[in-house]
């Protein structure tokens, strides 16, 4: 059953799907290595070489968590697309001015970081655009 469900999505759904467990599963291993303590803290604690913090995990989370809700139909999924897009490159701006040192920013974010959030950032844009290329093509008769 849950097989012919995910087969049913349409690929910005199955992105968004993706994009969603990749996040989840980021903050959970995020939390893992840096814990609870010191929430907007600057420690040296790295996951797949991104530099992380407990601020930094809670977003990665909460995002994954709202996309696994949402990834279900083409609407909700565009409106995450549409929602995450700002956060992750506003995220993306806080996190710039830290680079390669750590403690400069809330998010203890160093470069790798950073590149990930405009890739999300942006993938977010292409979710959304492609889901609204996905309802109005629903939408168009069939000749």
């Amino acid at each position: 059953m849950a097989n012919s469900r995910l087969t049913e999505l349409a690929w910005p759904q199955r992105a968004t799907l993706a994009l969603s467990v990749l996040l989840a599963l980021l903050g959970l291993a995020g939390f893992a290595v840096t814990g609870f303590d010191d929430y907007v803290g600057a420690g040296p604690d790295y996951v797949l070489g991104l530099r992380v913090n407990p601020l930094q995990n809670t977003i990665y989370l909460a995002t994954g968590l709202i996309g696994l809700t949402m990834c279900w139909r083409p609407r909700s999924a565009r409106i995450f697309g549409a929602l995450m897009a700002p956060v992750y490159l506003v995220v993306f701006a806080i996190g710039a001015p830290s680079g390669e040192v750590a403690g400069t920013g809330p998010l203890n974010a160093n470069s790798a970081a950073g590149f990930v959030h405009l890739l999300i950032g942006f993938a977010a844009v292409v979710i959304a655009q492609a889901c609204v290329r996905v309802e109005q093509a629903k939408r168009q008769p069939r000749a």
